[in-house]
């Protein structure tokens, strides 16, 4: 949490920044060779902060620790390779110099920019196997488009293949990266659709966390009996991972999909009329 708000902080703090420089060249006709390069510095520090935070993010729901951790320090590394080309004019240094930071800052770039965006693509939960290979597949582009942009930028083999290819592979990822959350949302309102089993009224017996009297209380908005704490009841009928409802299925595969329904995730056996 605190990562997430350090990374956050340093992201508003550096737009701010830009906002103002950027309004303050407006008005004055520029603001002088500083000027531009505390501009142009605080437009990075705000792209890495976002980066490290969407890193964050996925860093705080425990998953692939690997990837994101390599995420923010290549976007740090990053930032500090861009920060001395800006401040230190590397294109006077004698030898190639320039050439060495300039490629080495787009490839770390490159490298924070796929860990955020494949940290952020596998947070949505999808459940059905054919929705997934849509996200499978938009992972696996966008390691080719980073992977290719890498290898442009080390051998400085700027052709015209590469450029298709680069922009091809950008595009298709582009398409599933924009359908893989919009599938995870149908997804999810399919699980939460319309109950067609459990019954709107179903009772559920508990003890009041208050007075700790034992009742039956309606699912949905009520109150305990002997203290009247407001108690509010969601109850998510049990779903096969395709969408299918499976509240008092008597088989033990889904009709809808044909996958095995173990029990106790739903179902009830023949002759019991019991939820499951």
């Amino acid at each position: 949490m605190k990562l997430r708000s350090a990374f956050l902080w340093a992201m508003i703090a550096s737009l701010t920044l830009a906002a103002g420089l950027g309004t303050l060249a407006i008005l004055f006709d520029g603001l002088g060779n500083h000027g531009e390069r505390a501009l142009v510095t605080s437009l990075i520090i705000s792209a890495a902060s976002m980066l490290c935070l969407a890193c964050a993010i996925v860093l705080g729901k425990r998953r692939v620790r690997v990837a994101m951790w390599t995420g923010v320090g290549s976007a740090l590394v990053a930032l500090v390779l861009w920060l001395v080309v800006v401040w230190f004019n590397v294109w006077r240094w004698p030898g190639d110099w320039d050439e060495v930071f300039i490629e080495t800052a787009f490839v770390f770039t490159t490298i924070s920019i796929w860990a955020a965006h494949f940290g952020l693509l596998i947070l949505p939960p999808i459940l059905r196997r054919s929705w997934r290979w849509v996200r499978f597949v938009t992972l696996v582009l966008a390691a080719l488009v980073a992977l290719t942009v890498i290898l442009v930028v080390l051998t400085e083999t700027f052709e015209d293949w590469s450029a298709k290819l680069i922009a091809v592979l950008s595009i298709l990822g582009g398409c599933g990266t924009g359908v893989t959350p919009v599938l995870a949302i149908i997804e999810r309102v399919q699980r939460r659709g319309d109950p067609i089993a459990l019954p709107r009224r179903l009772k559920v017996q508990l003890v009041c966390p208050r007075c700790r009297s034992s009742q039956e209380i309606l699912a949905g908005s009520s109150q305990c009996a002997s203290c009247g704490l407001r108690i509010k009841i969601d109850i998510e009928e049990p779903r096969c991972a395709c969408g299918y409802p499976l509240y008092q299925l008597r088989a033990d595969r889904c009709p809808e999909c044909g996958r095995v329904v173990e029990p106790g995730t739903g179902w009830v056996s023949e002759g019991d009329d019991a939820p499951g």
